[in-house]
């Protein structure tokens, strides 16, 4: 999602372009955030910790332990939870709702052919995705892609799919389509980026999910730049995405 830089955001996982983006507990928002569950830890259990700042001490935080395996993400702003503390953001609370071990590779202003503020447009998501070797990743389209050719996203997107299946052909593959909650029509290129990731994921094995558009006409779910989520909003996309995720018999 693009950024409103009038006075934005840090979600200120899932934006954009012109606000350099910090997060709110201060952790660089250029490496992956772990997102484990939260639960209080049972007699004799090793407690679950923030993840460091040390990019190789995340990625050993990262080791495959949940029942199905190690999950990255890779999306905008939206995904990232721009403005709010990495465990509200989506994937966070995924994880702690099904006890999957999480990556959240949001980058705030990023997609498919644009750089986020972490540097990286998703091809170079993608190579970090790798390095993980994960069992499942699930890739979101960002309307940050919103002002390119419809030509460039197709390319950019089945270039980054496939690209994530060669290297981990076992890992299963989760498109996501693209969100957009703003008050005005959708711009061509959403739809665009959204079908260009779903043939992308289908000619790969993968699967689409698409979750409509939860947050559109619901003020109340948004932060004041009217763009990105607040923390309940998240909580409404995290329940979308794990009702969606349900009912395709997608188990992280």
């Amino acid at each position: 999602m693009t950024a409103v830089c009038s006075a934005v955001l840090s979600v200120a996982a899932l934006g954009l372009s012109g606000c350099a983006a910090t997060s709110a507990n201060g952790t660089d928002p250029r490496l992956p955030v772990v997102a484990a569950p939260t639960a209080p830890p049972g007699p004799g259990s090793t407690p679950v910790t923030e993840a460091t700042s040390s990019a190789d001490q995340r990625m050993a935080a990262a080791s495959p332990t949940a029942a199905g395996g190690l999950v990255v993400t890779i999306g905008d702003s939206i995904m990232a939870g721009l403005g709010l503390d990495s465990d509200q953001a989506w994937p966070a609370l995924v994880a702690r709702d099904t006890g999957a071990e999480i990556v959240n590779l949001g980058c705030s202003g990023a997609g498919f052919i644009i750089a986020g503020d972490c540097g990286d447009d998703y091809a170079g998501l993608v190579e970090k995705a790798i390095a993980l070797n994960p069992s499942v990743v699930v890739i979101q389209s960002s309307d940050n892609d919103s002002d390119g050719a419809q030509d460039d996203i197709e390319q950019a997107t089945h270039s980054a799919i496939d690209t994530l299946h060669a290297a981990l052909p076992d890992a299963r593959l989760v498109g996501i389509g693209t969100l957009w909650h703003l008050d005005w029509d959708e711009p061509d290129a959403i739809g665009w980026a959204s079908d260009a990731l779903q043939s992308a994921v289908d000619d790969d094995g993968g699967v689409f999910v698409s979750l409509g558009q939860p947050l559109r006409g619901r003020p109340e779910l948004l932060q004041w730049d009217g763009e990105h989520p607040n923390a309940q909003g998240q909580i409404v996309l995290s329940d979308a995405v794990e009702a969606a995720f349900d009912d395709l018999g997608i188990v992280l």
